[in-house]
């Protein structure tokens, strides 16, 4: 019976139209996010005998290891339920091949990887600059309480990359780096960048938007212009390579890089001043941005002709 609901629900939103579909979608993100939020509480529950339910201060305790492992697993099922499953539902509902549409091939030459590699070590400079620059601009006063969510936010990555051992680092590098780069660009570029395309008939409309939307949903006003700019740029490495691989692993090599940084910053195995790369040398920022635009320059004449 099961398998009789997924195929009579195959393309059901296929003559939908795109406003009609923008409503929808945050519907299953929504609907997602309530049940990997009831799955993961009593997973936790189970198996590290914590309550989400408990005070404020319990929650952000740095000192409780329990719950800070439970919410690092708390964390995993947020990304399966907000980015990975509405999206494969929505690609089903609207009649869409999984693999064609989101232009997946696993196939990724030596050369490519090592230029995506090089890429996302150039990104940092530039995000730690743009951080800068972000920091300064005043928070609009109607968008206050973003201050508290944010210091919320602070706290708990403070904790996540508290790493002892190469366990933990290892771990981070799979929840961090692989399901955050796998979760949220199977969602902003190989859904919404997709969607908007088809609805605009722009490729950089296409990714401009999803980076928009990219920079907000985490929530953090003081680091909205470096996920902006750098939601961008993934979006025109997907374009330009016209493989949703790509993206993902760029995506990848930034988090694992600043994890890798970060872990060896704790460890004494390199100077604290790793951490701030880019936020005052300009010549580095400027040549940074020069490698990135030298490698997407090399295949801007495909942006046109892989949507």
């Amino acid at each position: 019976m099961a398998l009789n609901i997924v195929y009579r629900s195959k393309g059901i939103w296929a003559s939908k139209s795109y406003s009609s579909l923008l409503y929808f979608f945050p519907i299953l993100i929504l609907s997602g996010l309530l049940l990997s939020h009831i799955i993961g509480i009593f997973i936790c529950h189970f198996l590290f005998d914590v309550s989400f339910f408990s005070s404020t201060q319990d929650i952000y305790d740095p000192e409780n290891k329990k719950l800070i492992d439970a919410m690092k697993l708390f964390q995993f099922f947020n990304a399966i339920g907000v980015f990975i499953i509405p999206s494969i539902l929505f690609l089903h509902f609207r009649g869409k091949s999984f693999y064609t549409y989101l232009k997946i091939n696993p196939s990724v030459c030596f050369k490519r990887l090592l230029s995506i590699f090089i890429m996302a070590l150039a990104m940092i400079p530039v995000a730690n600059f743009l951080g800068t620059i972000n920091t300064k601009l005043p928070l609009p006063e109607f968008l206050s309480f973003l201050n508290e969510i944010e210091a919320q936010t602070l706290l708990i990555t403070e904790q996540f990359l508290n790493m002892d051992t190469y366990i933990d680092l290892f771990l981070m590098l799979g929840l961090i780096g692989f399901v955050a780069a796998v979760s949220e660009e199977l969602l902003f570029r190989g859904v919404l960048q997709n969607l908007f395309h088809e609805w605009f008939g722009s490729p950089h409309i296409a990714i401009w938007l999803s980076a928009f939307l990219f920079s907000v949903i985490h929530l953090q006003y003081h680091a909205i212009l470096p996920r902006f700019v750098l939601g961008a740029l993934i979006g025109y490495v997907y374009v330009s390579s016209g493989n949703l691989i790509s993206s993902m692993l760029l995506h990848f090599f930034y988090n694992s890089s600043l994890l890798v940084i970060t872990f060896f910053i704790q460890h004494g195995g390199i100077d604290s001043s790793w951490q701030e790369v880019g936020e005052e040398g300009l010549m580095l920022v400027l040549i940074s941005v020069f490698v990135l635009g030298l490698f997407l320059l090399d295949r801007n004449s495909k942006i046109n002709t892989h949507y």
